[in-house]
């Protein structure tokens, strides 16, 4: 009987379908809900059912997911070398040579192209020309807003704001991510570009105070994720990101608290600012936006997979439900003026 010797240290050949979870793994499709908030223009503008902007909004939508993607693709192709020698990161798609880099080059070169072509194809707003006080002062009162002095073309501003969101995140991965709260300031203002986006290509005033709460909903997001991190991680959550030495779960808790309050603050005067009229919308919006956070917080303090990873916000039921009742609520008030009030027989609080 002969025996075989087994090189123990013989890396396994890596296949076609290794390659293509590999792919997969460095575009992040799972990160592409994020920019959903391109429709918040829409929405909110009173414009949802208009048809000829759907096909704009949507390709801003497929652009925003493209850029994403070249980002993460970028930062993962910049620190392939450091993430060789890391225990968990060395697993990755380029430090595992699942993805070499003459490919994550090629990747990204066509990122680029698909990009440019729906800028090219990107077909304008029938409102064409935007003014800079409305790009920048959304919902300013014709009576109140700043003179504008320079008009420009909806498609440029698009171009502008999604140059903007790839800048932004850049600079983020070089420098700013390794600042104590100046990364999390910084992935906040990237949801904030997301929802300019779509306003700006479609030539649509949005409530300011929407934007703000845009991002003190993504500061919330992101401290949450940094303390869930620090949760699991413990003592090895220095070694997945270099700013885990500078928090800590006392400092996290207190930040999440402040901006918890200012979240809540934020939105009570949204409401009565922005719908005045709307009092039974407003009596039945407080409560669930107050739950809604709670329950968030909850979830996060009990150390739930909902405060590292936020798409799991949609896989619970109490949030799920809340989520839903809201947008009907927001959908009512902001397409059905006065219906709720309307039917409870509650008269015009403004007309008293």
């Amino acid at each position: 009987m002969t025996s075989e010797v087994v090189d123990q240290n013989k890396v396994p050949a890596i296949t076609n379908a290794d390659r293509i979870r590999a792919i997969i793994i460095l575009l992040r499709p799972h990160q592409y809900y994020k920019n959903f908030l391109v429709f918040f223009g829409l929405f909110f503008s009173r414009n949802f059912f208009r048809i000829d902007l759907w096909l704009p909004i949507l390709l801003a939508f497929v652009a925003l997911c493209l850029t994403s993607s070249l980002n993460y693709l970028i930062n993962d192709f910049r620190d392939q070398e450091k993430d060789r020698h890391h225990p968990e990161k060395k697993y990755r798609p380029f430090p595992s040579g699942k993805v070499s880099s003459p490919l994550g080059i090629l990747m990204a070169l066509l990122l680029v192209f698909l990009i440019l072509i729906i800028l090219i194809i990107l077909p304008p707003s029938p409102i064409q020309i935007l003014n800079l006080d409305e790009i920048f002062l959304f919902s300013m009162k014709p009576e109140k807003a700043l003179p504008a002095f320079v008009n420009i073309h909806s498609k440029t501003a698009f171009i502008l704001v999604l140059g903007g969101f790839f800048v932004t995140s850049q600079v983020y991965s070089l420098f700013l991510k390794r600042i104590v709260f100046a990364d999390t300031i910084m992935i906040s203002v990237n949801y904030v570009w997301r929802a300019i986006a779509g306003a700006v290509l479609i030539a649509v005033s949005v409530s300011p105070w929407l934007i703000i709460l845009c991002f003190i909903t993504a500061m919330m997001l992101s401290l949450a994720k940094r303390k869930g991190d620090i949760a699991v991680l413990k003592d090895k959550a220095r070694l997945h990101k270099q700013v885990f030495e500078m928090y800590t779960p006392e400092l996290l808790d207190q930040s999440l608290a402040t901006i918890s309050a200012i979240e809540l603050l934020a939105i009570f005067i949204y409401l009565v600012d922005i719908h005045p009229k709307e009092t039974v919308f407003i009596v039945l919006a407080l409560p669930l936006f107050t739950f809604t956070i709670f329950r968030y917080l909850y979830l996060v303090s009990s150390n739930s997979i909902i405060g590292r990873r936020a798409e799991r916000l949609f896989f619970d039921k109490q949030l799920l439900l809340t989520g839903i009742i809201i947008v009907l609520l927001f959908f009512v008030a902001l397409y059905f003026p006065n219906f709720l009030d309307d039917l409870l027989g509650i008269p015009d609080p403004t007309l008293e």
